[in-house]
This record gives C-alpha cells, sequence and structure tokens, in this order.
C-alpha cells in the first residue's frame, strides 16, 4: 500500500496574474502567498519524495537566489526546510531512495544537495536545458555528487507511481502519478498547473503555452475530471497538506 503525505516548503509571494493571466485590474495586480508543496510516499519498494522545496537559506536571507525582486518575495520559516518537516514525519534525507524533480527550478528543487544517497528522476530533456541557465541556479542541483537517472517519456518510479512528461511551463516538465488504494489515482502536478484554476480553464503561463494547454487537458483526463485528485504545486486550498491512502 502506497502512503502518500502533502506538505508545505516555504511560499512565494506574486501578483495573481503570474498564475491567472486572465485576470483584469485591478485583480491582476494583488499580491497573494501562494504555498510551495512538496510530497513523500511511502512505497512497499522505499520512500520516494517529490520536489525538494526552497533551501532554507531563504528563512533569512529572501532574497538570497534572485536579489530583491519586488515582483517575487519568499516567505519560509525554519519549519518549512525540508528537512524539518521529514524529521516531523520520522524520516531522514538518507532514508529517501528516490527523488522526482517536477523539473529544476529553485522552488522545486532547492534541496536536491540534501539528499546524496538517492536517485533523481527528471526528464533528460529538462536536465538538459536547465544547466547553466539563471533561472534554474545550479548551485541546488547541480552537483557531480548526485546521481541523476535521464527519463524520457513515461516511467515507472515503483509499482503504482510514474512519471509522465507534462510540458509547457518548461521543457521536460514532469508531472507524477499515483495510484492510492482508497482515494484512487491522483496526480502530482509540479508546474504543469500553479492553481485549480488553471485546470479548470486549461488554461495556464508558460514557456510553450500550446503544450502547457495539452498537458492540463492530458492530468484532467488522467483523474477523469475529479480534480479534488489533482494537486497542483502552488494553490493555497487545492493541494491540501495531509495524508492520503
Amino acid at each position: 500500500m502506497i502512503e502518500l503525505t502533502v506538505f508545505r516548503t516555504g511560499a512565494v509571494q506574486l501578483a495573481r496574474s503570474a498564475f491567472a493571466p486572465w485576470l483584469e485590474a485591478p485583480e491582476r495586480d494583488v499580491f497573494v502567498e501562494c504555498p510551495v508543496w512538496s510530497a513523500l510516499l511511502r512505497t512497499p519498494e522505499g520512500l520516494i519524495l517529490f520536489d525538494t522545496g526552497l533551501h532554507p537559506v531563504h528563512v533569512e536571507r529572501p532574497e538570497a537566489t534572485f536579489g530583491a525582486n519586488p515582483a517575487m518575495r519568499i516567505t519560509m520559516t525554519a519549519e518549512d526546510a525540508i528537512v524539518s518537516r521529514l524529521a516531523a514525519l520520522g524520516v531522514r534525507p538518507d532514508d529517501i531512495t528516490v527523488v522526482v524533480n517536477s523539473h529544476l527550478h529553485f522552488d522545486h528543487a532547492g534541496n536536491n544537495r540534501a539528499f546524496p544517497k538517492a536517485t533523481f528522476i527528471v526528464q533528460a530533456e529538462q536536465l538538459a536545458y536547465a544547466k547553466g541557465r539563471p533561472n534554474f541556479p545550479g548551485v541546488y542541483w547541480d552537483d557531480p555528487g548526485l546521481t541523476y537517472l535521464p527519463t524520457t517519456g513515461r516511467a515507472r518510479v515503483a509499482q503504482g507511481v510514474d512519471v509522465v512528461p507534462t510540458p509547457g511551463h518548461a521543457p521536460g516538465h514532469q508531472s507524477l502519478i499515483v495510484e492510492l488504494a482508497e482515494t484512487g489515482r491522483v496526480v502530482l502536478c509540479g508546474d504543469a498547473a500553479f492553481t485549480r484554476a488553471n485546470l479548470e480553464r486549461g488554461e495556464t503561463p508558460g514557456h510553450d503555452p500550446v503544450a502547457a494547454k495539452e498537458s492540463l487537458a492530458l492530468i484532467r483526463s488522467l483523474v477523469k475530471d475529479d480534480l479534488d485528485r489533482a494537486f497542483p504545486s502552488h494553490d493555497a486550498s487545492a493541494s491540501r497538506p495531509g495524508t492520503y491512502r
């Protein structure tokens, strides 16, 4: 049996238009706090982590990654650090056998170096695209001491756990399909869907808006339009913290 636990690893404050480009002024310019979610999967084949969240350097220095940026503010407490979140669940970093990164932005791969014994599953296209790009800061993930398993297309991670390509937000973005005995199939969207509204409208901003729209449609099909079983990456209400079986 697989057990899924969703938990917060910090937050970003952004104008609503960053996730919802259809809004008009003044609503589009309102700043909101958007949580950053990660997830732990307990499976018979080992512990799997989906995304590693924001690095705790942002607790004391919110501007640590990109400098002072009025368009994006980081909010984070010491308890939001992923190592602290896992400790509260009785898990040490070395207990994690596999990390699945949806992609390598700093709020999804910020703590990769905390898991040196894990195998990291990332789409090969994302690894190639992110390398050396300033908006994918390598200080958090580009470490020769880490073991990356480049993946192409849909791939099995463990029984009942599969990655599936969901490009659009970034080349090589992927989401995670988890088959739960009681809840049914769920999809951890990553940034294929920032919020429930992106799924409802079939629209999200991204590197490739056409691919992004197709990825949203794929996620909806995977959960048969039961959007309670799709977990967006930055939604304060739709990705509820807690444990699912």
